[in-house]
């Protein structure tokens, strides 16, 4: 009976399965390590600034005229941009992460590009939202009001990429589930996107825009946005 059990053959791998051993964790990779790095300098760097800058930011979040009064002066508008531009590449970072952003041809994509390709992917719809702001000009408003529908977005980047870190943060500590996560990023991201689109159709508004708002807010703020989207669902 005892040479039966000694006699056993083994049939089951040796090693892990291929598909489990080759996928790297997201902090494993060493692109998104250096990236990491850089993303905490520039948070760093540029705290003060928005210290600085915190309390003409709550000014807009709380008054229409904040923004334009933001605007007004080319100094503090200059150090916004600045603070927004520097926050931006944590925000990437945190949306591929979390998968926020992830087009089915992602799965084409090595992982040590999955970063790089975020950020791309988020230049674009800078850059598009850039161009149609720059092409689209609402009538019988001054150009410091057109700057300042083109840069009301910018008032609210750094407080949302600080919720959304605040999020990772937490998430890190308690070991949420990535999906779930993943869900929380979203709807922080459409309601800071939501309340700047709203803020801007008030500013439309207040400037005599009338009935040409919604038009206006589907061209500069909605379609960009939707182009995005439908990349990532549709691509």
């Amino acid at each position: 009976m005892e040479e039966v059990f000694r006699s056993g053959t083994l049939n089951m791998s040796a090693s892990p399965f291929e598909g489990l051993a080759a996928e790297p964790l997201w902090s494993d990779l060493t692109i998104n390590r250096i990236l990491a790095v850089a993303a905490v300098a520039l948070v760093l760097f540029r705290m003060l600034d928005l210290l600085r800058l915190l309390p003409q930011l709550l000014y807009s979040y709380n008054r229409i005229r904040g923004a334009e009064a933001l605007e007004h002066s080319l100094g503090t508008a200059r150090l916004r941009n600045l603070v927004a531009l520097s926050f931006t590449l944590p925000f990437c970072l945190v949306l591929d992460r979390y998968a926020v952003l992830r087009p089915a041809f992602w799965e084409a994509i090595p992982p040590e590009w999955s970063a790089p390709a975020t950020i791309g992917l988020v230049a674009a719809y800078i850059l598009l939202r850039t161009l149609i702001h720059a092409i689209i000009h609402p009538r019988r408003m001054g150009s410091e009001v057109v700057l300042t529908l083109r840069h009301n977005l910018y008032n609210y980047l750094p407080l949302l990429v600080a919720l959304m870190l605040l999020l990772t943060a937490i998430a890190m500590a308690f070991r949420l589930d990535d999906t779930l996560v993943r869900t929380l990023q979203r709807v922080l991201i459409a309601a800071v996107w939501g309340f700047a689109t709203l803020r801007s159709g008030q500013i439309l508004i207040a400037h005599g825009a009338g009935f040409s708002t919604f038009l206006y807010l589907c061209g500069l703020e909605i379609l960009p946005a939707a182009l995005l989207v439908a990349v990532v669902v549709f691509f």
